[in-house]
């Protein structure tokens, strides 16, 4: 009498299979470790930007005639604004080279744009000169920022970008159309440009921060729970499970022929 063991064998994984399908894949973290901390970056370029506008603010002013005309030199605000776009410039290459995503180009495309605003600065002495450096550069840089926001519209926090790069186009038109600008009216929009991105860009990269450990813990949760479920599961579903029907099956049919064969003559 043949033995159904290999069929139950079969079945049995195929049930042990079907188990492991509805589990899902274990979480793998080596994934996560390609991503650049984009929230740890957007905190440090947004409290460079932050303490800039600051400085703008708190700068001494100069009084021309009565106190209430007021204003800086060309020279002062020159160096303020260049060492703001070298650094911002410095940040962003940097950024970009350490990314190995899609933000990658405009990343460093934002640090490209960065040069042509450093050397119109290097040349600049009158105050037409510091307003054309200065939306020209706000203006390509903020078209790269909405680029990125394009990008990852769909993700949750991208209006991040489109706030950001919309500030800095907003301060590029203000600058094209304010013909008659001194030095001072220059330095006061870019400040108060730089102080309200870099709040956006802290709290942006301070919640990124905050979810992307929130995710890690949720993940490493989920892999240890399936990885003791899949143990479960194989443990319960191995070829040992069926060593009692194996052995018992071939007893019981050889018993069944010896009891029959006792019979016959």
């Amino acid at each position: 009498m043949p033995t159904r063991v290999p069929s139950d064998e079969s079945e049995a994984s195929a049930r042990s299979q079907t188990r492991l399908t509805r589990l899902g894949p274990v979480t793998s973290h080596s994934d996560s470790t390609l991503l650049r901390p984009l929230g740890t970056w957007m905190v440090i370029r947004g409290g460079l930007a932050v303490v800039f506008g600051l400085a703008t603010v708190f700068w001494p002013r100069e009084q021309i005639g009565s106190p209430a005309n007021l204003n800086i030199r060309v020279d002062i605000a020159d160096v303020l604004l260049l060492a703001y776009l070298l650094l911002q410039g410095i940040l962003v290459l940097v950024q970009g080279l350490r990314t190995r995503t899609d933000m990658r180009m405009p990343l460093l495309g934002q640090a490209v744009v960065a040069i042509p605003g450093v050397l119109f600065l290097l040349v600049a002495d009158t105050p037409g000169q510091l307003r054309a450096a200065i939306a020209v550069w706000a203006v390509l840089h903020g078209i790269l920022e909405l680029w990125i926001w394009r990008g990852h519209r769909d993700e949750g926090m991208s209006s991040d970008f489109l706030i950001i790069g919309g500030i800095h186009v907003l301060l590029g038109v203000i600058l094209f159309a304010g013909t008659d600008m001194n030095a001072l009216s220059v330095l006061g929009f870019t400040g108060a440009a730089a102080l309200i991105a870099g709040v956006f860009s802290i709290v942006g990269g301070t919640a990124r921060r905050s979810d992307r450990a929130r995710t890690r813990a949720a993940d490493a949760e989920v892999a240890d729970t399936q990885d003791a479920e899949a143990a479960e599961t194989l443990s319960s579903g191995s070829p040992d499970a069926w060593d009692g029907k194996a052995s018992g099956t071939p007893d019981s049919a050889s018993a069944s022929s010896d009891g029959a064969g006792g019979d016959r003559p």
